[in-house]
């Protein structure tokens, strides 16, 4: 699979990175040995990059994915805002990796440039941190095109994650077509673009799935592209676009599972999503969000006009297990 080098450092990252949120308790929650086994195979098929985070829960099975000998690049991040949290988010990630340089730490969801300068400390402390040899490349993640076009401009930020896909979904401020424009001076100054969400959390899988592959992937700005995937046929499509290019169709070997619609515990019962769902399968319950499972159809209207992005379709793997066990 192609990769792309960060910098000096020698780092490596494959252009498909596993992004594992989706394998956390927050929403698959796959058994501990199925999850490692879909890390495994990844890895087997060239997939050397992986993204977790401090409350992504996935920590410890990368952990073990290193203690059984593959050799991959792990991307961690915390959303640490004063010089002594970073400086503990950062031992803390190095400590459970048992490493003594980590790869590459990010500071995690800089929602807007007011928050990106509460956390100027904490970004003093990576700098710091990246000259000691505690770190090879550090970065930010980021939902927004000011915070992006700002990120871009610091000299000793090396990678930046952002929302990116083909409609623009997701984003806080901004235009795909702004949010371009500054990727591309990115580029020009030598920063690794990733791309976050490019189906959007889900939302996309239902009715553009090829397309937004296709999109992300063949896109010339992006270096890497962040999926989270829960089944081996969801590995090999992504793969297919990664090292093909753009394909007609997905290239799955196994009928899709339909999707879930998973709601989590950072919805501030807004209401925003319920008058958008053509189905009326959302309503408030106890001050948040919930669903009537039956009636969602997972067309994945809701999720982009949620403001703490706290929707997410993910394939359902109960329809799986109850067939397995008829």
């Amino acid at each position: 699979m192609r990769q792309v080098t960060v910098g000096s450092s020698g780092l490596t990252l494959s252009r498909l990175c596993f992004g594992t949120f989706t394998l956390s308790p927050h929403l698959a929650h796959l058994p501990f040995e199925e999850a490692l086994d879909l890390i495994r195979f990844a890895f087997l098929k060239g997939v050397t990059t992986f993204e977790t985070g401090k409350d992504y829960q996935t920590r410890h099975l990368l952990r073990t994915a290193l203690a059984r000998g593959y050799e991959i690049t792990i991307i961690d991040q915390a959303s640490s805002y004063t010089y002594e949290e970073a400086e503990v988010h950062l031992a803390e990630s190095l400590a459970i990796f048992e490493k003594d340089e980590a790869d590459v730490f990010l500071l995690s969801d800089v929602r807007s440039p007011e928050d990106w300068l509460l956390r100027e400390p904490a970004w003093r402390y990576l700098e710091e941190a990246k000259a000691m040899g505690l770190v090879k490349a550090i970065g930010i993640s980021t939902a927004s095109v000011e915070v992006s076009r700002q990120a871009i401009a610091r000299p000793n930020l090396d990678i930046l994650l952002t929302v990116f896909n083909v409609y623009g979904l997701g984003l806080t401020d901004g235009t795909l077509s702004e949010l371009e424009e500054v990727l591309r001076q990115g580029k020009e100054w030598g920063k690794i673009i990733g791309a976050t969400k490019p189906l959007a959390g889900g939302m996309l899988i239902r009715d553009h799935l090829s397309s937004a592959l296709s999109f992300v992937f063949c896109h010339p700005l992006v270096d890497l592209v962040s999926v989270g995937m829960v089944r081996r046929e969801e590995v090999e499509n992504c793969l297919s676009y990664a090292e093909r290019g753009p394909v007609d169709r997905p290239v799955i070997s196994a009928p899709p599972l339909p999707l879930r619609l998973y709601i989590l515990d950072r919805c501030d019962g807004c209401e925003a999503c319920i008058p958008v769902c053509p189905t009326n399968a959302l309503f408030l319950r106890e001050g948040t969000a919930a669903v009537l499972e039956e009636l969602c159809d997972a067309c994945g209207k809701c999720g982009p006009v949620c403001p703490e992005d706290a929707l997410f379709l993910v394939p359902d793997l109960r329809v799986r297990s109850s067939a397995s066990e008829q």
